[in-house]
This record gives C-alpha cells, sequence and structure tokens, in this order.
C-alpha cells in the first residue's frame, strides 16, 4: 500500500477498510508518514467525527473512487420520528421511501426500502453498497428479526438507558421506547457516536427490559483544533494531547479480542496505559499497550469531564 499511497494526493477523501472486515472509514488525507496515514475522519452524515492513524502495513483495502463517496457530501440524512400517536408506522417507511437496515435470521444484514407491509410478511428492494436497487424480496415475519433506522443524534445528552435483551441474547441501550401492535420501537445510541438508531423487533422477541443509568461525564469537543498540523501530526505527539486533555480513544489491532476504548492514563516512549471503558460507559480495566501494537487510533471529539 506504501507505493499506492504515493500517488494521492493531501486532502483527497479516501475510503479505507480496517483489516479484513466490514468496518469501513470515509476521510480526508492528512499526512502520509513513512509508517501512517492520517485521516480526518467523516461520519454518514458527512459531519466530522475526529481523527484516525492507521498503520499502513496493516491496511489491506482502498477506495480511491466510489460513488458512495461521491454522493456522501451531497446527502442530507432525514431525521426519522416515531412515537405512539403515530397511525402508521410502516406506510410512512414506505410513503417517505426511508433507507433501513434488516437483521435476518440467517445473520445477514441488508439495506433495503420497505415496498410492502403484508399480514404477516414484508416486502422489500434491497440495495448495494451504492444505494441501488438490485432485487425484490418478499420476507415473512418470523425470518425477520429486526429492523433499523440511522439518525443523527439530534442533541448531545445523557440519558437513562433500558437494557432490553432479545431472545438470541443480544442488547441494546434503548431508550424513548413503546409499542406498536405486535412490536417495541426503541431508539438506540451507539456511545461516542453521532448516530442513534430506531429499532423495531417483534415483542416476542423479547426476553428482558431492565434499568441502567450512564454516568460517565463527558461533552463534545473538536480535537482537530488542538492540533498544529505542520507540526505536531505524529502518533505520539497525538496520544500526549489526547493524554493532557482526556480525549477519547479507540485503539484496534486484528489480534486483539475488541477494540480498547478509554481514556490515556500514562505515556512512556514504547508503551501507554488505557483505562478502559465498557459498553455500559463505566471504567472496568487498565491495559497497557505497546505502540507497535497500534494498528488503528481513533480518536473522536469527546472529552472526559472528572470522573
Amino acid at each position: 500500500m506504501k507505493e499506492v499511497l504515493k500517488d494521492i494526493k493531501l486532502g483527497q477523501i479516501i475510503g479505507i477498510y480496517h483489516f479484513e472486515d466490514s468496518c469501513f472509514t470515509v476521510g480526508k488525507i492528512l499526512k502520509i508518514s513513512s509508517k501512517y496515514l492520517f485521516l480526518l475522519s467523516y461520519d454518514i452524515n458527512f459531519k466530522e467525527e475526529g481523527i484516525k492513524v492507521f498503520l499502513i502495513d496493516s491496511i489491506k483495502r482502498i477506495i480511491l473512487k466510489s460513488d458512495y463517496m461521491k454522493n456522501l457530501e451531497k446527502t442530507q440524512k432525514k431525521i426519522v420520528r416515531f412515537n405512539s400517536k403515530n397511525k402508521d408506522i410502516f406506510q410512512e417507511l414506505i410513503e417517505n421511501k426511508i433507507k433501513i437496515s434488516i437483521d435476518l435470521a440467517d445473520g445477514s444484514v441488508e439495506e433495503a426500502y420497505l415496498t410492502e407491509k403484508g399480514e404477516n410478511y414484508f416486502s422489500f428492494q434491497m440495495l448495494d453498497d451504492s444505494k441501488n436497487a438490485v432485487s425484490e424480496e418478499v420476507i415473512t415475519e418470523n425470518y425477520l428479526k429486526r429492523i433499523k433506522i440511522y439518525n443523527p443524534v439530534e442533541k448531545e445528552e445523557y440519558k437513562n438507558f433500558k437494557i432490553i435483551t432479545t431472545i438470541d441474547n443480544k442488547e441494546s441501550m434503548a431508550y424513548d421506547l413503546f409499542y406498536y401492535e405486535n412490536y417495541l420501537i426503541f431508539s438506540e445510541k451507539e456511545e461516542f457516536y453521532d448516530i442513534s438508531k430506531i429499532n423495531i423487533i417483534f415483542k416476542n422477541r423479547i426476553e428482558n427490559i431492565s434499568d441502567i443509568e450512564i454516568k460517565l461525564d463527558i461533552k463534545k469537543e473538536n480535537f482537530y483544533n488542538l492540533i498544529d498540523f505542520e507540526k505536531e501530526l505524529e502518533i505520539i505527539k497525538i496520544l500526549r494531547k489526547c493524554l493532557e486533555n482526556k480525549f477519547l480513544v479507540f485503539i484496534d489491532n486484528e489480534d486483539f479480542f475488541e477494540i480498547k476504548i478509554g481514556i490515556i492514563i500514562e505515556l512512556e516512549d514504547e508503551k501507554l496505559k488505557i483505562e478502559e471503558i465498557d459498553k455500559y460507559g463505566n471504567f472496568n480495566k487498565s491495559s497497557e499497550i505497546y505502540f507497535d501494537e497500534i494498528q488503528l487510533l481513533a480518536v473522536k471529539n469527546y472529552r472526559l469531564g472528572e470522573k
């Protein structure tokens, strides 16, 4: 990939698949060093979400041009609002042609438009990665596990969440719950991402609903503004800025069991110590990471206050 990157100009927008999985980043190139690629990353609404640093030798796939990236900036994400007063939620999805994600019983996830809701089936127009229709399919209710609609987050405040556990042992942190016919509908916000997901699940798939309170003190702040790109766009200087200002970091390696999320509490010449945050927003353990283990460093635009 080093040879390919030599021909790419600074400021170009590219896409990168992380390692060999389906995680995808779109970003603007800030710097290419002998070892690392530095990107200003964007979310699905083309809003800046922070800085990402990739170990070049770990990059397996780079997207230089695509219809998705070309249209990303032009796309204005429509905010979807549902509540118990909606007369026909499925008809709203159809009439407004709202793109949805569907989880199927075989484990696959598809992007689609809903075109019809029958008594015990759904009709969909399936989409490819560029949002082009590729097929029309009819799926029975019991084969459809979940419908999701992605929404921009309108306000940044922590709520008291419910933990929803389904019969296949999947957990969601949910708020704004209500029932509609035979379905439970709720909003789910992934922590530290400016995207929420409206979930539609059959009531008979719900195993348990319990309370949880998020106690993490956090605020939005643009990390981009703290960096002097001419002098400080080096991984060690970025890590030091994160340590000094308590910015959240996401560190990944293809050999890690899961991505490590937290704040840096110590920084040495060859390694760092991170206090990790679990999916419920609690500090749960400390880990040492050597710099040569960092294949992906993401600094989101989130900063911690006092614990």
